[in-house]
């Protein structure tokens, strides 16, 4: 029975063997993508135009290792030590390719890069927020600014020495504007171009529209205790600048409300007619331009 044990597993061995000897002596070709990685960048200088994120290489092996190639991420090591500036012709070079002497590298595509290459610059810019969007009628942007207002950017001396700011956009359509909006926006930049920091806090007031107006003011005259006194106008008139929204309330022909025309009577005024100035009362956002008249008679009863 041990006998019959052994002569099986001499069998099964000898089977394996067969296999490996057969598949592995014949060859196949496979394409295996690399990623490119730079090494012994010099410090001053960028690559602005050419450089590959991968290259792809044709190999040729044995079938069973061949087949084993994509469970593996490959990386290919571009040396960049002797760039200089203007256009660099870089050979990718098949000794470097990482693979054992197992495989033969038929074909890399592509074979050479063309790399534009550029002295590193950096400078300070402002930065400038642009908004687009919707708001509902008579709203308005009433500032937009940016934390921090300048900001480094960095790149090719090229790009570099020709920007003069740094631009953030932000889209957004209100149908109920808030007073105040405020977010974190990346800045928009070239290709190869960096800023520091990457992204700027935006913020943005919001108003209603305000245009310049008549309007007119009810008088209210406040007396002392045990004084009787009135008006001789009920109304005094208005130049003012103020929210189109409560504008149209003085366009309908109604008073505004929050918007009055105070006399104050001081103590020991005698009885009869007085001229007397008076106090505005205003709504938020009003700015009085002018008035007519600037004093208001006052009649006060014995």
């Amino acid at each position: 029975m041990l006998k019959n044990w052994k002569d099986i597993a001499i069998a099964l061995a000898l089977a394996i063997l067969t296999w490996y000897l057969l598949t592995g002596r014949e060859k196949v070709e496979a394409w295996v993508d690399m990623n490119v990685e730079m090494t012994n960048a010099p410090m001053d200088l960028t690559i602005r135009k050419g450089l590959v994120s991968k290259i792809e290489v044709r190999v040729r092996g044995p079938k069973g290792l061949v087949r084993s190639l994509d469970r593996r991420k490959w990386t290919y090591s571009l040396d960049v030590s002797r760039l200089k500036v203007g256009e660099n012709l870089v050979d990718i070079d098949r000794d470097r390719i990482p693979l054992s002497m197992a495989y033969e590298v038929v074909e890399i595509k592509p074979s050479r890069l063309i790399l534009t290459v550029d002295r590193l610059a950096k400078k300070n810019v402002p930065v400038v927020a642009e908004w687009r969007g919707a708001l509902r009628p008579d709203y308005r942007l009433l500032e937009i600014k940016t934390q921090p207002e300048l900001v480094e950017v960095r790149g090719a001396e090229r790009q570099v020495r020709q920007m003069t700011q740094a631009r953030v956009g932000v889209q957004i359509d209100f149908d109920d504007p808030p007073a105040v909006w405020s977010d974190d926006v990346p800045i928009k930049l070239a290709d190869g171009v960096e800023a520091n920091p990457g992204q700027v806090k935006v913020t943005m007031r919001f108003g209603p529209e305000v245009k310049t107006s008549w309007v007119r003011a009810p008088v209210r005259v406040e007396a002392g205790p045990g004084m009787t006194a009135h008006s001789g106008v009920k109304h005094v008139r208005l130049q003012v600048e103020a929210p189109v929204p409560i504008l149209r309330e003085a366009e309908a022909g109604r008073d505004i409300s929050g918007l009055a025309a105070v006399v104050k009577l001081p103590g020991g005024l005698k009885p009869g007619r007085h001229m007397m100035r008076y106090e505005l009362e205003t709504p938020e956002g009003f700015k009085v331009l002018s008035r007519q008249p600037d004093a208001i008679e006052v009649i006060i009863r014995k």
